[in-house]
């Protein structure tokens, strides 16, 4: 059985990926904190604590076949402090991983976690050979870890690539996040303060994304050395999508567009081409995102 990494895989999309490819694969989750009580349920995925940041991976641990690099801090915040936490959570755990695993010729690749969001304020559909434009700290660093992880690969011959996930959701994501703070507001008849939800965003389901990474994995010839969205490919504004659940909830809550301001640069159509990840998944499309995001269960 192929050997699966997940590094930072103690998180939202970390645990759905150790659940869906634990079926297929051998999978090891490192993190600086571990989920006991979710992982109990899995006891054929082992899991350590480890300090990204400051550890490397310990020498006796066997070479696997692929890591997933997903360790970061997410933030949607303008403020530029943010860049020496973003900076040490994303470049310096991405460099670890070289210096681990560089001399290692049975790695078949490592999967680095990027985001749409380095895209920024370019026109969509955002393909993945356009130059990006990047307007947060955090999409900023997201370019940096990317690029570093091409030339990893260009020049080192590292079996580096990159993934740009869209919006994810799904059950067991934090409720701050837009669907699931919809849907609690809502389910509790509470009113929302929002922006006018003009924008609109490219959702997929966690387990679509799984079933995506999958599909990588399996074709990693075909992946080394390419940046592939894995998205939906189609774009909803947010506010069709509390107006969607609202009715389909019949909440009594009020919605206030407008209360909140737009972020700067706010980017107003974030969509993702994925002629790469549709050739991966032969052509099937994901259309169970938006059956789920239709049925309006996920919490």
């Amino acid at each position: 059985m192929e050997t699966v990494y997940l590094i930072g895989g103690s998180g939202f999309i970390g645990k759905h990926l150790a659940r869906v490819l634990s079926k297929e694969y051998k999978i090891t989750v490192f993190d600086k904190f571990i989920d006991r009580d979710y992982f109990n349920n899995y006891p054929d995925v082992d899991t350590y604590c480890l300090d990204l940041i400051e550890e490397k991976i310990p020498e006796n641990f066997d070479t696997p076949d692929f890591v997933i690099n997903l360790a970061s801090v997410v933030t949607a915040e303008r403020d530029f402090s943010l860049f020496d936490s973003l900076i040490a959570s994303n470049l310096k755990i991405l460099l670890n991983l070289y210096e681990r695993f560089k001399n290692y010729k049975d790695l078949k690749m490592l999967v680095q976690f990027g985001s749409s969001e380095e895209y920024g304020k370019a026109q969509s559909p955002y393909v993945e050979t356009m130059r990006e434009q990047p307007v947060s700290p955090y999409a900023l660093v997201k370019q940096l870890t990317t690029n570093t992880a091409l030339m990893l690969h260009s020049n080192y011959g590292f079996p580096a690539m990159v993934v740009r996930p869209g919006n994810l959701f799904g059950d067991g994501q934090n409720p701050n996040k837009f669907i699931p703070y919809v849907l609690q507001k809502l389910k509790a008849g509470e009113t929302l303060n929002v922006t006018p939800c003009e924008q609109k965003r490219d959702f997929i389901h966690v387990d679509d994304f799984a079933d995506a990474i999958k599909a990588i994995i399996r074709n990693y010839t075909m992946c080394v050395g390419e940046i592939i969205n894995v998205s939906s490919g189609v774009s909803v504004s947010l506010k069709s999508i509390i107006e969607h659940y609202k009715k389909k909830l019949k909440s009594t809550s009020q919605v206030n567009y407008g209360a909140i301001p737009y972020r700067e640069n706010e980017a107003m159509d974030l969509r993702c081409d994925t002629e790469r990840l549709d050739c991966l998944m032969k052509g099937v499309l994901l259309k169970q995102t938006f059956n789920r995001m239709i049925a309006g269960n996920e919490s």
